[in-house]
């Protein structure tokens, strides 16, 4: 199947703004608000309460988180099926940037479905029955199930760092070589850290964080009431 380069063109834009606004966004939330699991389960199971309790949610679920992804992922295959060797076109990125965003994308699309299904679609989540931190850390105690999940942070990191380059390519707001530069060091920045991050929140639900930003727990200073003045000599008259 291929495309006209100007409706090409047109669904790459669409792309990467979908991929950045709402999508990026949603991210980066999704990340802070696993990053509770470093505190503890309670901490976790809280936070995830607080996010179930937003006015609207379903509704913000729906409309701003699944169906833009859906979006997102739909209009990436149709990318990637009508590649009409588009490396050769765009040669603002190397090659093996392009090659990791679509086999990034394409891992993400397995990745989120399993995701999605076993934390909020499968039956016993819909009726409010699992304990999110404690199904979490039994399904990451299984080397496998580990590894696909860091495997799926990595990609996402990626994916979401490197469309922060193409993004500011095909919206115009990195034209010069200095710019793309310095646009492609952030991204790699922001993969960078966003790996670390929800790495990291894997290893605290099998209890084994790094804790390297944490405030160190304060210590509490129990005070003792003052000790009575001795009596003067030869006692009181």
């Amino acid at each position: 199947m291929t495309v006209s380069d100007r409706t090409y063109f047109t669904l790459r834009r669409l792309h990467s703004l979908s991929g950045v606004v709402p999508v990026g966004v949603f991210l980066l939330e999704h990340f802070f608000t696993n990053s509770f699991a470093v505190q503890g389960p309670d901490a976790f199971n809280r936070a995830a309460e607080h996010l179930a309790e937003i006015p609207y949610v379903v509704l913000i679920e729906v409309f701003g988180i699944g169906l833009p992804i859906l979006f997102h992922m739909v209009l990436g295959l149709v990318i990637v099926t009508t590649g009409q060797a588009n490396a050769a076109k765009y040669r603002y990125q190397n090659n093996w940037m392009y090659l990791l965003q679509r086999v990034s994308g394409l891992f993400l699309v397995a990745y989120i479905l399993y995701h999605v299904w076993t934390t909020r679609l499968s039956p016993e989540v819909m009726r409010g029955e699992t304990d999110l931190f404690g199904m979490m850390s039994d399904d990451l105690r299984s080397p496998g199930l580990f590894a696909f999940y860091v495997l799926g942070v990595i990609a996402a990191s990626y994916h979401f760092g490197n469309g922060l380059f193409g993004f500011a390519i095909h919206w115009g707001l990195a034209t010069g070589r200095r710019a793309q530069r310095n646009v492609a060091r952030l991204g790699l920045a922001v993969f960078l850290v966003l790996s670390l991050v929800g790495i990291n929140s894997l290893l605290a639900f099998v209890h084994r964080p790094v804790r390297l930003f944490e405030r160190a727990p304060e210590t509490k200073v129990v005070e003792h009431p003052p000790l009575p003045a001795p009596a003067p000599p030869g006692g009181t008259r």
